[in-house]
């Protein structure tokens, strides 16, 4: 659904929000998820897309830390499996699951991620995080799709 007027700069404000919060934990690992939900995007992902802008944008700023704590999920379809897959990534390249989880995404996602999706992963509550930013309304038009 990135296709629709305005949807850019609200990705390129999810990716400097989880930069941001990544760097003020030196302990966080910064997970990219979304796998590859374009044919024409070619074999991108994109969790490397939003790698690739955070990278073209020099880190905003953060230290270096924040680039090799950063790494992608290429899989994900939606948002219940950009959680749990990510759960799953983080397992794999740490060998435990996440102590705490912060989840960047569209406000009006809050409800679905924190109560939905955190709940049918068994995820404490108060080990859970949510950071909404404004979506457009042509970019929570295509979301709600």
């Amino acid at each position: 659904y990135q296709k629709h007027s305005g949807q850019a700069a609200t990705f390129l404000t999810h990716i400097k929000e989880g930069v941001e919060i990544a760097a003020r934990d030196e302990g966080a690992l910064l997970l990219f998820s979304g796998g590859e939900t374009r044919k024409d995007a070619g074999p991108r992902s994109e969790a490397q897309s939003y790698w690739a802008i955070a990278e073209s944008k020099g880190w905003f700023g953060k230290d270096e830390s924040v680039r090799s704590r950063s790494l992608t999920e290429e899989h994900a379809r939606d948002s219940f499996e950009n959680l749990l897959f990510s759960v799953c990534r983080f397992r794999e390249l740490t060998g435990t699951y996440p102590q705490n989880i912060t989840v960047v995404s569209y406000d009006f996602k809050e409800e679905r991620f924190a109560q939905l999706h955190r709940s049918a992963l068994g995820f404490p509550e108060g080990r859970f995080f949510f950071s909404g930013t404004p979506a457009t309304p042509t970019a929570r038009e295509a979301a709600v799709k």
